[in-house]
């Protein structure tokens, strides 16, 4: 059996302390498909990338098939390749192991006396490691970006600044990373190192592979201090890293995964029992030419915080800014779900965002939390005044900063399965852009009208959760945007 080797040559590794040393076993990645096209060519496919390794001889030919079929080491590659091409034709090997390591196709298997560890999955091309760490293994801890979770029937070890998933084969890998803060036994004067699996000798260089891939860092913590890491809390890195294309190998875009799973959800949210306030439609036709210009809309736009209590929103108004920022246009059916058609855009025309006006003081409305339902055009009572919406409002207020309660605090929420139903791993960021460009279009809608606007950058879930009974991991707030009538002093206007 022989060892790990980074440049994709054929190696033995330097042998461990003991009888026990760590082999390498390589295979392709599991989700790769390898075609042969009509010039003769072999690629290799994963999800959306796929590369050329050109024509391949018979040796390496047959060297990709036993790769693609199960995990061997490198002597029975050599010894493949030797039998159709001879001694050397064994030369070939090294050049094709290191493309394959490079374009990130080739799973490595790390094992010990026979016996699988861990797997180093590939999760894109591979990368030079975020940094180097040549020291002691015994003085290497978790990196806090790290992550260690349940998939399919193990566990596995991600992080965002890994180009690799580790797949954990034995359960005492487990409590070796959650040992690693204290490996020195402190009831002994020398300071012995104290692993909690049947392999020690293998310890250091399994630590050190993990190392090199930026799941473990050295444990004084430097290594995770520079700002480009410090500025990331760990799911916002996740976050970026697991929404975008490079650094995972997950099913990504329009994949309509779960078609034949669940029915589609209808582009236009149900409503709720209970009494209804009908709202005044907007005369889009007069306001097309009596309307101020997109350039002064722009231009003039601001963050308004300073509400006149003494003449309050109208129920005209927010009839009006409503129907001129979400209302919906209509229904259409692509085959497979159900599209609407609303003034700002969304991507795959989901348009999963719902509006939840909290009412404070509006002239012709009676307080309480309210649903818009964007194609009847009015808003539906979902729940009376009372310590849920308390809540609710004191956090508006709190976080713009306000002496009072906002007059209106239109609860934005998102229908999951409105996005999640067609788009895999990318849902939620989506999600996240229709929020910002619905922010815009009632910023522009707002001060075209003279009104207060002001987009809010966080509100509480589970209270609007417990206010309006919804279930939080159906539907639930993303986002939150201020209404009101415009201080009579201008307001403390903010070009946010």
């Amino acid at each position: 059996m022989t060892g790990p080797d980074p440049s994709g040559a054929i190696s033995n590794p330097s042998p461990a302390p003991g009888p026990v040393r760590v082999g390498e076993l390589l295979r392709l990645h599991p989700g790769a498909r390898i075609v042969t096209v009509p010039s003769g060519a072999t690629q290799i496919l994963i999800g959306q990338r796929g590369t050329s390794l050109g024509a391949l001889s018979p040796g390496l030919t047959a060297a990709m098939e036993l790769l693609a079929a199960r995990a061997v080491g490198s002597d029975e590659l050599l010894d493949v390749v030797r039998s159709h091409e001879g001694e050397l034709g064994m030369l070939k090997i090294p050049t094709l192991l290191r493309r394959l390591r490079a374009g990130g196709w080739l799973s490595a298997t790390l094992e010990v006396a026979g016996s699988p560890l861990l797997t180093f999955r590939p999760l894109g091309p591979a990368v030079p490691p975020v940094s180097r760490h040549d020291g002691d293994p015994a003085e290497l801890r978790m990196s806090r970006f790290a992550v260690l979770r349940a998939d399919g029937t193990g566990m596995v070890l991600e992080s965002p600044l890994a180009h690799v998933a580790a797949e954990l084969h034995d359960p005492a890998l487990t409590g070796l990373l959650a040992s690693l803060p204290a490996q020195r036994d402190p009831r002994d004067p020398a300071g012995a190192r104290t692993y909690p699996v049947d392999w020690p000798e293998a310890v250091p260089a399994l630590l050190s592979a993990l190392a090199r891939h930026g799941f473990l860092v050295p444990r004084s913590g430097a290594a995770e201090e520079d700002f480009r890491f410090a500025q990331w809390s760990p799911h916002e890195l996740w976050f970026h890293s697991r929404t975008r294309v490079g650094r995972h190998d997950l099913p990504y875009g329009g994949t309509y995964w779960a078609k034949g799973f669940a029915e589609p959800l209808p582009s236009v949210r149900p409503p709720f029992d209970g009494r209804s306030v009908e709202l005044p439609r907007a005369d889009l036709q007069a306001l097309r030419t009596s309307d101020r210009t997109l350039t002064e809309v722009l231009e003039d736009r601001r963050s308004l915080r300073l509400h006149d209590s003494a003449a309050p929103l109208t129920a005209g108004q927010l009839g009006e800014f409503l129907y001129r920022s979400a209302r919906n246009r209509g229904r259409y059916d692509d085959g497979s779900q159900e599209l609407g058609d609303r003034p700002y855009p969304s991507g795959g025309r989901a348009y999963e965002l719902e509006i939840y006006p909290l009412i404070h003081q509006v002239d012709g409305v009676a307080p309480g939390l309210y649903h818009y339902d964007p194609e009847e055009h009015r808003l539906e009572l979902v729940a009376e005044p009372g310590p849920a919406l308390t809540r609710l409002a004191e956090m508006s207020r709190a976080t713009a900063q306000m002496s009072a309660p906002p007059q209106v605090t239109l609860l934005i929420t998102a229908r999951f399965g409105r996005v999640m139903w067609k788009y895999s791993s990318m849902g939620y960021a989506l999600v996240l852009k229709h929020v910002g460009v619905l922010y815009q279009v009632m910023y522009s809608v707002a001060t075209a009208m003279g009104l207060a606007g002001c987009g809010l950058g966080g509100g509480d879930s589970d209270a609007f959760a417990a206010a309006s009974g919804v279930p939080w991991e159906s539907e639930s707030t993303v986002g939150e945007f201020l209404l009101g009538s415009r201080g009579k002093e201008g307001g403390d206007g903010v070009p946010a």
